[in-house]
C-alpha cells in the first residue's frame, strides 16, 4: 500500500503548486486581452492530470482511473471556488472547464503513451526470456 501511495507524490506535489498559484492575488503572467489564463488553466491541470496518469499506472492502476480525474476535477472546483475571496481574482466556470479538460488530455495521453511503452517493454523482455 505504500509503494502505491508513493507512485503519487509527484501528482500531489504538483497539486500543491496549483493549490498555490491559486491562491495567490496576483499571479505572474501578461496582462492581455486574449484568453491566454484558459492556456495556463488547460497547461496546469494537463501536468497534474499526466502526473495523476503516471502515478496510477504505477500504482497497478489503482485506484479507478475515474476517481483520480474526479479528484483533479474537484480540486480545480474548489480552487476556482476558493479565488472568490482572493482579491483581485475572480471565479469562472471556463477556467474550470480549461482545467478538467486539461487534466482528462493529459491523463488518456499519458495512459497511451506510458501503458504502450509497459507493454512494449513487457514484450522485448518476453522475447529475451525465450531466447536460446
Amino acid at each position: 500500500m505504500k509503494a502505491r501511495l508513493g507512485a503519487y507524490v509527484p501528482a500531489l506535489c504538483w497539486a500543491g503548486v496549483v493549490a498555490y498559484v491559486g491562491g495567490m492575488d496576483d499571479p505572474l503572467g501578461p496582462t492581455v486581452d486574449l484568453p491566454i489564463d484558459k492556456v495556463a488553466h488547460f497547461f496546469l491541470y494537463g501536468v497534474l492530470g499526466s502526473l495523476a496518469a503516471w502515478g496510477w499506472q504505477r500504482a497497478g492502476r489503482w485506484p479507478a482511473w475515474w476517481q483520480l480525474i474526479l479528484a483533479v476535477w474537484l480540486l480545480g472546483a474548489w480552487d476556482e471556488w476558493r479565488q472568490v475571496r482572493v482579491p483581485g481574482r475572480s471565479a469562472e466556470i471556463a477556467d474550470w472547464i480549461a482545467d478538467a479538460v486539461g487534466a482528462l488530455t493529459a491523463f488518456a495521453v499519458t495512459r497511451a503513451f506510458v501503458g504502450t511503452a509497459r507493454e512494449r517493454d513487457g514484450n522485448e523482455s518476453e522475447s529475451l526470456d525465450l531466447a536460446p
